[in-house]
């Protein structure tokens, strides 16, 4: 019966081969092999004169073990298609599974001679020959896959997986790294080196791998090159390892900076495009259509949205940070700590050029910088050791208390209304004020203001308690992260 209601028997209103063809191949991906046989009979009978549904339905019956099924099925392919060469490969694949070298060969032999720019071809040829245990031949056909190919990475990961397979793990490794050179994408090229490294009781540098299969090529030859810099008896063990922690979180954000610009057009220029709409809605909305404010709103208004909207994108980056980095911390042992510090150094690299735009708005607006500018610097530093608190603080919570997850963008909007970022201080009353500064973001917009508008230094007595309470919570904070640091891979895939 069939259980597809977009096949239809009639040739002008059946669905189209690519689309028809979806239904079957979902099952040998799931790797569901009777459903994908049954479905490739089904695709069968009404695209019998088109290849894959006798290829992909001989692969899945010789999953099944069923050989004979599966040699006649590709036997007839063979036939039906000479173009083909699945029909050679795939059959060849099923006679050397039921042990007939023999024929295996005659078929690969064929498929030489027919399709001698297929690489599948040479690399089934080398299978058949390592598998009898003619070594020789088979990296002879090897070394014709890697010459004549040498864009694929097929012959270089079948070169690498024959010195596993013959237990010479120096040679493995050698040769994983001429595939990880040549295609640093293909993830194999780290992982199956790992391997090779645990087996000859290399731990560290299995360990290396296995972070640079998650964080690019890039990575692993940086800290390589940082390593060779740093000589053995300049710093003691701890220090060492957390300049290698610091080294790891900067070459991460940098990674991802990069990776984010290339996935766009405009490439960085967005870092800049997306906060300046932003803050065009805003003005557009407070500023024009509500008539808020007064002569200098405007800046009055910019001052205090662009340092809000680098805490708050560092929020709301950071706050699932750890669940995402569950995958890393079952290849790795990494302190919890590397994921939201990474999100934070990421966001603070593109908020420079935005606090650089907002500089040079403000010297066009006619507020030029006055030597209060300087006190700039501190400010900002302020804000990161708050959002440093905050954001590992959510983070650390996030995978014990899913639902908070959902709450951030709530929280980061009701902080954005409590911390007069539309309003000015004379619109509060008196006795609210406060109450009001108790609010840091409040407090910390409060500065910048001081130094960018009214050109006065900030208030360093409410700055010095800020950082305070801020040097407090973070202290609990890494003691908190140091003894949660074994609980939380688990926790992260509950």
């Amino acid at each position: 019966m069939n259980n597809n209601p977009s096949l239809q028997t009639d040739n002008e209103d059946r669905a189209a081969p690519e689309e028809a063809f979806q239904w079957a191949w979902g099952a040998m991906s799931a790797h569901h092999w009777e459903q994908a046989a049954r479905r490739w009979a089904t695709l069968r009978v009404v695209y019998s004169d088109h290849a894959p549904v006798w290829i992909q339905a001989g692969v899945s019956l010789r999953h099944l073990g069923r050989y004979d099924q599966a040699a006649t099925l590709l036997r007839e392919a063979r036939h039906r298609f000479p173009d083909r060469p699945g029909g050679w490969i795939d059959g060849a694949e099923v006679e050397l599974e039921r042990s007939d070298h023999e024929e295996a060969d005659r078929l690969l032999h064929e498929a030489r001679i027919r399709f001698r720019d297929e690489p599948p071809v040479w690399l089934r040829s080398a299978d058949l020959a390592w598998a009898r245990g003619d070594v020789d031949t088979a990296l002879r056909y090897n070394q014709h896959a890697r010459d004549s190919f040498p864009d694929k990475p097929g012959g270089y990961v079948q070169y690498a997986e024959f010195a596993m397979a013959g237990g010479d793990w120096e040679a493995a490794g050698e040769r994983w790294t001429r595939v990880r050179e040549r295609f640093p994408a293909l993830p194999m090229g780290y992982r199956r080196a790992a391997e090779a490294e645990e087996r000859l009781g290399r731990h560290r540098a299995a360990r290396r791998l296995r972070l640079a299969e998650e964080y690019g090529m890039d990575w692993l030859s940086e800290l390589e090159d940082t390593e060779r810099e740093v000589t053995a008896p300049v710093m003691p063990p701890r220090r060492r390892d957390w300049r290698s922690f610091v080294d790891l979180v900067w070459t991460k954000a940098r990674l991802n900076l990069k990776s984010e610009a290339n996935r766009n057009h405009l490439r960085y220029m967005w870092w800049v495009i997306d906060p300046l709409l932003y803050m065009l809605v805003f003005y557009i909305v407070f500023g024009m259509l509500m008539q808020r404010g007064g002569e200098g709103y405007v800046a009055y208004l910019l001052t205090g949205l662009v340092p809000f909207q680098w805490f708050a994108k560092t929020i709301q980056h950071t706050s699932n940070s750890i669940i995402q980095g569950k995958g890393l911390m079952h290849q790795v042992r990494i302190s919890p700590l590397f994921f939201p510090l990474v999100g934070i150094v990421q966001n603070t690299g593109k908020q420079l050029l935005v606090f650089l735009m907002l500089g040079l708005f403000l010297v066009f607006y006619g507020l030029p910088p006055t030597l209060h500018w300087v006190a700039i610097l501190p400010v900002v530093l302020l804000q990161l050791l708050l959002m440093v608190v905050v954001s590992c603080a959510v983070a650390m919570l996030a995978p014990f208390v899913r639902d908070i997850i959902n709450l951030v963008p709530t929280g980061i909007q009701f902080t954005m209304f409590v911390s007069g970022i539309f309003y000015t201080l004379d619109r509060i009353p008196e006795q609210w004020r406060s109450l009001f500064f108790l609010n840091p973001v409040a407090n910390i917009l409060h500065q910048y203001r001081l130094i960018l508008v009214e050109n006065q230094w900030p208030d360093w007595s409410s700055m010095w308690w800020v950082t305070l309470g801020c040097l407090l919570a973070l202290a609990v904070i890494v003691l908190l992260y140091r003894r949660l640091e074994s609980i939380f891979p688990r926790v992260v895939i509950e």
